[in-house]
């Protein structure tokens, strides 16, 4: 299996880097109270940070949403992943522990104000890729397991090549229900973005803590990958 991402992208998006964990024998089976516990802090501080008081502005997310407006993809409508998280957060609503990868996810992407999340290996078909929509793949909305979309040709999703079913819409916008992570799944590839002005080195930073936090948390090795405009595949 690959894990990849178009050339266009890197293209249209310079110094775009994606850091990809991927692992094996994970065990989310469990809630854990210190994990919880660092959940509770990640809302405490975005909800204390005034750098988010005009969550539009901000420099990490700004970028973000003027991405998706060049894709063609309103960032008020659907907005950026870290953007949901830290306005829920700071809205009063606290983020439920939904199993122990998505809290750990939900932690590195408050805490690092980039997006974060991942998707269950086992479901894949083909290769996973991040592209460009042609508009003919379908997409299932997460919890709507009944219900078929379609993404607009040009906006960027991540797919599975096999089945040609989108993953998540809007580069990093809204995960679908084929490969949610549920608490039974331990395969699982995590994606964590950084684009301009965050570092690709400020990217590797967050992975490597998700990364030890899995290790801490899972119970698991999580192997490191990272694509760039040098490198767009890894295969796995």
């Amino acid at each position: 299996m690959k894990i990849e991402v178009a050339r266009d992208i890197f293209d249209r998006f310079p110094g775009y880097v994606r850091h990809v964990l991927v692992t094996e024998d994970a065990d989310n089976t469990q809630e854990n109270p210190e994990l919880a516990g660092l959940l509770t802090e990640a809302q405490r501080l975005v909800r204390e940070d005034d750098s988010f008081a005009d969550l539009k502005a901000h420099p990490f997310i700004a970028s973000w949403r003027e991405a998706f407006q060049a894709f063609g993809v309103n960032p008020n409508k659907c907005p950026p992943s870290a953007a949901g998280l830290i306005k829920r957060a700071r809205g009063g609503k606290d983020l439920p522990y939904v199993n122990t990868l998505v809290a750990i996810f939900n932690v590195v992407s408050m805490g690092h104000v980039l997006p974060a999340g991942g998707d269950d290996l086992d479901s894949v078909r083909g290769d996973i890729r991040l592209a460009f929509a042609k508009g003919d793949e379908t997409y299932t909305p997460l919890g709507s397991p009944g219900q078929t979309e379609h993404p607009a040709p040009g906006e960027i999703v991540l797919l599975d090549t096999g089945r040609r079913e989108v993953f998540c819409r809007a580069w990093c916008w809204k995960n679908g229900d084929v490969s949610k992570i549920e608490k039974g799944t331990r395969r699982v590839a995590v994606n964590i973005d950084a684009l301009p002005p965050k570092t690709p080195e400020a990217g590797e930073a967050a992975a490597r803590e998700a990364a030890e936090m899995i290790r801490r948390f899972c119970g698991s090795a999580a192997a490191l990958y990272r694509l760039d405009a040098a490198n767009g595949s890894v295969e796995i």
